[in-house]
């Protein structure tokens, strides 16, 4: 028998004291502590002394777990004092049991439940497991006895659990992650790692809410989540081959005024030739490096998703710089921008039914120059300085590209570039007040990915920066036209369409002038064919869609995130790894409240057309 009463004081004073501890059970197994949570993951090796890999991994993802291989320990010994203790001070205390499910099982995994009390958990917990994958089936049994694995003992009588203090759920779950000869299957064994650890860390946040005197904030605030030197390096080292080259830039033509005046010199008829900045990294060694990176040794499962995510954005991204000019880099486009749906489709064309084409003329004293359009952006940032002193943005007006673009926090502005000062408003609000300020925000996040963006981040971003524009009485009929036409022109290009077919179609059957039109066909057919700028009016589309369900757009704010992200940014929150935004642009200001409220009533883009 393992002399238990002074390593249990010890436990318990580190409840106590809320202090992390991790105490090994010699030649039996450990009892981890990362922080005090009430609320532990258990799982009792089998008498036959096989350790299921992936349990063992599970339990390395929870902040308290408790893994032991001995009938000779008493675990109910130990586990009630704590559970009890546990309880006491955090109002409820929640025990999950693990074991491997045996022959004739119904479902991959079964939540087993015998407390009435916990069955909303249960449910919350399948809801979760079946959202994250559609690949594992789960179901709930409602037991009659205290759930635990076969041959083993209760850890605590139904009787004992009439307070309601302490919950037990247990789960079974088959090994569909061996074969037959019990060998590894890893990424079915990844997947039910991840889709478990993130559906516990939900259900944990869930029972905090509802069965605690706690609740997700302040647990956060109590508990800070840290991030481990490997989650750290890796981040690093990401973010070190996502600087290495500026994806934008290197398919962005350096001659595209000049090939503009030589495609009007030849009447509109021959297409033009881009040409583009020299290929200065090598795609092996990025390819190398990426996945040399040991993501598959983190178990933290959002960590490891989002490090995953983005190395394999950055493989496609690098293989499309090397396809540059060729057929495949179109390829390249739709798995990383995606393609035009029927829908997104059919919602241009009607946005471009709905209003009038672009006048023929502009009156010349309501044209700004690149010059003055970059003395209002540094206007811009001197007001969001007084927020945060350390904020700052480069302003550059640049020969080398066309239009403008923000590049890692700065703001390049073609040396060509004109625009009404109507429009300056609307677009510095799009450029610094969306892309600059997600870009510093990012950048106070911990993990670099925030600030240089996660995988897919442009749908969201470029959808909030055009609403932006809209709060702003800065999104006119002609700028929601040349949205609607992106997706047009991006969709004629995918049907296998010349640059000069695209030209036409928008000049001869959407009425833009030949200057705008070009504009709009070289981004879509530069590199080979990017998809990227169907993403504005889908994003926009999408985000008034968030809105509309209640959602709060200052989350938006906290770097260059995507929207199926929002549950792990939330997650991240509560876990205290991620901090709120240092900085909310002009146009999430108390001025524009109302227009805010009139966006979420109207509801849809087409309700946006003046």
């Amino acid at each position: 028998m393992i002399e238990k009463n002074k390593p249990l004081q010890s436990i318990l004073d580190a409840i106590n004291k809320r202090s992390a501890i991790h105490y090994q059970i010699p030649n039996v197994g450990k009892f981890i502590f990362n922080k005090i949570v009430p609320y532990i993951f258990i799982y009792r090796v089998p008498e036959s002394g096989k350790r299921d890999k992936m349990l063992v991994d599970l339990a390395k993802t929870e902040n308290a777990s408790m893994v032991y291989k001995s009938s000779d320990f008493p675990l109910e010994e130990w586990i009630r004092p704590i559970a009890q203790k546990l309880a006491a001070d955090f109002g409820a205390c929640l025990l999950i049991e693990v074991w491997t499910a045996e022959d004739g099982q119904r479902d991959d995994i079964e939540i087993h439940v015998a407390q009435k009390d916990l069955l909303p958990l249960a449910e919350y917990l399948e809801k979760n497991i079946r959202m994250e994958t559609l690949e594992i089936s789960v179901g709930i049994e409602k037991d009659q006895h205290i759930p635990h694995p076969p041959e083993t003992n209760e850890l605590f009588s139904k009787k004992e659990l009439q307070n309601k203090q302490i919950l037990l759920l247990g789960l079974s779950i088959k090994r569909n992650y061996m074969d037959e000869n019990e060998n590894i299957l890893p990424i079915l064994m990844r997947i039910y790692r991840e889709s478990l650890a993130k559906s516990l860390s939900r259900l944990f946040f869930e029972f905090l809410r509802v069965y605690t005197h706690l609740n997700a904030t302040a647990q956060r605030i109590n508990v800070h989540q840290e991030l481990t030197p490997m989650m750290v390096e890796i981040d690093q080292a990401l973010a070190q081959e996502t600087k290495k080259f500026d994806f934008l830039l290197m398919v962005t033509p350096l001659n595209s005024h000049e090939a503009w005046l030589q495609f009007k010199k030849d009447k509109y008829w021959k297409a033009p030739k881009f040409l583009y900045r020299p290929m200065h990294v090598d795609p092996d060694l990025v390819k190398r490096r990426l996945y040399n990176l040991r993501i598959e040794d983190i178990y933290d499962p959002t960590m490891a998703y989002i490090f995953r995510d983005k190395r394999a954005e950055l493989d496609s991204m690098i293989t499309m710089l090397s396809d540059r000019g060729k057929e495949d880099f179109l390829h390249g486009s739709l798995q990383v921008f995606g393609n035009v749906s029927e829908k997104l489709y059919n919602s241009a064309l009607a946005l471009l039914m709905m209003t009038e084409p672009e006048e023929t003329a502009k009156k010349s004293d309501d044209i700004i120059s690149a010059n003055d359009f970059a003395k209002m952006a540094r206007e811009e940032i001197r007001y969001l300085q007084k927020q945060n002193a350390e904020f700052n943005s480069p302003v550059r007006v640049r020969e080398d590209i066309s239009g403008v673009m923000v590049n890692r926090g700065a703001l390049n502005i073609s040396q060509e570039y004109k625009l009404t000062r109507g429009r300056a408003m609307a677009l510095i609000q799009h450029e610094i007040g969306t892309h600059v300020v997600t870009y510093f925000n990012g950048r106070q996040q911990p993990l670099n990915l925030f600030s240089l963006g996660v995988p897919g981040y442009e749908e969201l971003q470029e959808g909030l920066a055009v609403l932006s524009e809209y709060i702003v009485n800065g999104l006119n009929n002609d700028r929601l036209r040349i949205i609607a036409a992106r997706v047009i022109a991006v969709h004629h290009m995918l049907l296998g369409n010349t640059f000069t077919d695209t030209f036409d179609l928008l000049v001869d059957q959407y009425q833009f002038l030949p200057e705008t039109a070009f504009n709009l066909t070289m981004r879509v057919y530069r590199g080979g064919g990017l998809t990227k700028d169907a993403l504005y009016l889908k994003g926009i589309i999408e985000l008034l869609t968030y809105l509309q369900e209640g959602h709060e757009v200052e989350l938006l704010m906290m770097g260059k995130i995507r929207k199926d992200y929002l549950p792990i940014i939330k997650d991240l929150l509560q876990r205290g790894v991620l901090i709120p935004p240092a900085l909310i642009p002009r146009y999430m200001s108390e001025e524009y409240k109302p227009r805010w409220r009139e966006v979420i009533q109207k509801g849809s883009i087409f309700k946006l057309v003046e």
